[in-house]
């Protein structure tokens, strides 16, 4: 298992940062221009772009002391998205009904989050973020659309997974919802170049996400 900090990057990616989702598409093309397109795996990964300027004291504390925390390259932690935090549509108030939970064994969920619900997908059904990183306190959990107590249920918030103390039936239809962190790792070294006595500007730091952390 690689390790993992449980511990959220300070600044959250948004202001003075980019971000995409990518998904791990292989494309075969023939001599005659013809393409074969196998979908890996359906989830999307999401790379964050970081480049900001901020005073030097600042900078390692949000930043140049986490690299190195994690050791570069070797360990992954925590990132919130301004943009896409809860289960409900980006940002609203998570609620129990957000979305379907898939059943991993007796009595155990995953919480995920579905994309690209506005309209019709493709038969393959629509794409999933498994939710491993769950902020604590926020998950709420309904079974066959009625929501249950807290005291019912726990979360692992380092997995995603919620477990019942008593097992729904496998026919009945579990829903449930969270605000979530991204994990990732860094994916570049940590460039720093020195404008004056104070400010230093930190440039092109790749954050990339673990698709299973």
């Amino acid at each position: 298992m690689n390790p993992f900090l449980e511990e959220r990057l300070s600044v959250n990616l948004h202001y003075g940062w980019s971000y995409s989702d990518d998904y791990n598409v292989r494309i075969v093309e023939t001599s005659s221009d013809a393409e074969y397109r196998t979908l890996v795996h359906p989830f999307p990964r999401r790379n964050f772009q970081i480049s900001f300027t901020e005073n030097n004291a600042n900078l390692y504390a949000q930043i140049v002391n986490l690299y190195h925390r994690v050791y570069g390259k070797f360990a992954g932690f925590r990132a919130k998205c301004l943009d896409d935090y809860t289960t409900n549509n980006q940002t609203a108030a998570p609620t129990a009904l957000d979305q379907v939970l898939p059943r991993l064994s007796a009595g155990i969920y995953q919480l995920q989050k579905t994309y690209g619900l506005d309209k019709a997908g493709l038969s393959i059904g629509r794409p999933s973020r498994v939710i491993y990183k769950p902020v604590t306190g926020t998950t709420r959990i309904a079974v066959n659309g009625v929501t249950i107590l807290a005291s019912l249920y726990n979360v692992n918030t380092t997995t995603g997974q919620v477990t019942f103390t008593t097992s729904p039936l496998i026919t009945d239809v579990v829903t449930g919802g969270c605000e979530f962190d991204i994990p990732v790792r860094f994916n570049t070294a940590i460039s720093i170049q020195e404008n004056n006595f104070v400010l230093r500007d930190a440039m092109n730091i790749e954050l990339i996400e673990l698709i299973s952390p």
